[in-house]
């Protein structure tokens, strides 16, 4: 029998889906639908089902709506997340029509510029087949905290101090007044809220996190010039940064860097981890600051939903671990 790929409402078809998941061997998936779902849905996303019949659900996609922006623009990305196949489905062609019918389906909504994920190697070509091209990679860097080390690349990047202030949870209010303040210059980022980043937090990628506010010290009573998501993996000795928004007129990505650096060696970590696009100008500046890469990339790949949507060139975006599709 053929399967029927449809256009469904997430939240409506919420125990087909989580069923799907659950007999593929994702267990901590019904957790993520009940953090991401509910808020994606109402903020415009969906997902893309393939049916067997009266066997229901055996394939999914979903896409979640991220609305991007910098100093010349405002488009509207869908992050395409979740593709699962039953095993006797789990075939290059359904894969393909499905992905062909949820662009389709885009199109014709006229609701977004562009479409994009990070996908693994069985993924992307499905994908390329479908007309996503790749742009650039994500990649991870990581800063020994070693003080030697890290001198010798403050003093080639002069960075300005930075005073570090701490808040947990999601409920701070200075994190919500920092989200309002910090708003994209010439980066071209996905723009953030409360309630988005309560999608990604407390489950099992980042079960606990703390922000760093930064000011410059010579202003401390300046609005937050930067703001900083962490976490601690168990049994490392690294902090992570999950996500980091800087305002580029009052400080630098090098000034932000060592802030962190300098918190992170202070709280006994060996080093500092960070995930971008290797081809970004954050990533030079990881690089001038002593990040190393690291081995293991994953492609960023995109396909244009509106003929005339205009993109920056892949230096100029910002994206970090937060704006990956894994959960």
């Amino acid at each position: 029998m053929a399967l029927t790929m449809e256009r469904c409402d997430s939240v409506a078809q919420e125990e087909e889906i989580k069923a799907l998941f659950r007999r593929n061997e994702r267990p901590t998936f019904a957790a993520f639908f009940d953090r991401a779902y509910r808020y994606a849905m109402s903020a415009g996303g969906a997902s893309w089902v393939a049916r067997n019949g009266p066997a229901g659900i055996v394939g999914h996609q979903a896409v979640f709506p991220r609305s991007f922006a910098d100093v010349h623009r405002v488009v509207q990305g869908a992050l395409f997340v979740d593709s699962l196949f039953d095993r006797p489905h789990r075939n290059f062609w359904s894969a393909v029509e499905l992905c062909r019918r949820t662009l389709a389906d885009l199109r014709d909504a006229g609701r977004f510029d562009f479409a994009y994920t990070d996908p693994t190697p069985p993924a992307l070509a499905v994908l390329r087949a479908t007309g996503f091209t790749t742009i650039g990679t994500f990649q991870r860097f990581v800063l020994p905290l070693n003080p030697l080390y890290l001198g010798v690349f403050r003093i080639r990047s002069r960075p300005e101090p930075l005073s570090v202030a701490r808040a947990e949870g999601l409920q701070d209010t200075s994190v919500a007044e920092a989200l309002r303040t910090l708003r994209p210059g010439a980066q071209f980022r996905v723009e953030r809220s409360l309630e988005l980043y309560a999608t990604r937090l407390g489950g099992e990628t980042i079960p606990s996190w703390q922000w760093l506010l930064l000011r410059p010290e010579r202003d401390p009573g300046s609005p937050v010039a930067a703001l900083v998501l962490t976490t601690r993996p168990p049994g490392q000795a690294v902090l992570s940064v999950v996500d980091v928004l800087w305002d580029e007129a009052r400080v630098s990505a090098a000034s932000v860097l060592h802030a962190m650096a300098r918190t992170a060696r202070a709280e006994g970590f060996k080093k500092l981890s960070m995930l971008t696009l290797a081809e970004s100008r954050l990533a030079r500046s990881l690089e001038r600051c002593g990040f190393i890469r690291r081995e293991g990339t994953l492609p960023l790949v995109v396909q244009r939903i509106r003929e005339d949507a205009v993109l920056p060139p892949v230096q100029d975006w910002v994206l970090t671990y937060f704006d990956g599709s894994a959960w």
